[in-house]
């Protein structure tokens, strides 16, 4: 269920037990990463570090996941290169996706994140 090369993955989540178990699953898919507990972090280590891959929550402090999407298309639209992101949410984002794609996001994930889905995810970007 690995990806076909090992990916370097951004986590942003405001809910420790969501980082931690995050964190669990990539490494035991053969991946690797950083964690941040909200966006204004997550930008930061962008700044400092490349990712293949940002798995980012919708609702957290300080910036949240909507804000950090229009940082990143910000960037974007500035000729900077940015990272694919996931959207991760307790809900099911498929019902207004066009929204999400629209503002930069390429994926979503639900809540609580399994080995399956985040493997076939994993799988597209490696």
């Amino acid at each position: 269920m690995t990806a076909s090369r090992a990916l370097r993955v951004l986590v942003a989540d405001d809910d420790p037990i969501q980082l931690r178990l995050a964190a669990r699953l990539l490494r035991s898919l053969g991946h690797s990463g950083a964690l941040a507990s909200n966006g204004r972090i997550a930008l930061d280590l962008l700044d400092k570090q490349t990712f293949d891959l940002l798995l980012l929550d919708l609702q957290m402090p300080v910036l949240g996941g909507l804000e950090t999407l229009a940082a990143l298309k910000s960037r974007r639209e500035r000729g900077a290169s940015t990272v694919p992101v996931v959207l991760v949410s307790g809900d099911d984002l498929s019902h207004n996706w066009s929204f999400y794609r629209d503002a930069g996001a390429q994926a979503h994930l639900v809540k609580p994140l399994d080995i399956g889905s985040l493997g076939e995810l994993l799988k597209r970007w490696g």
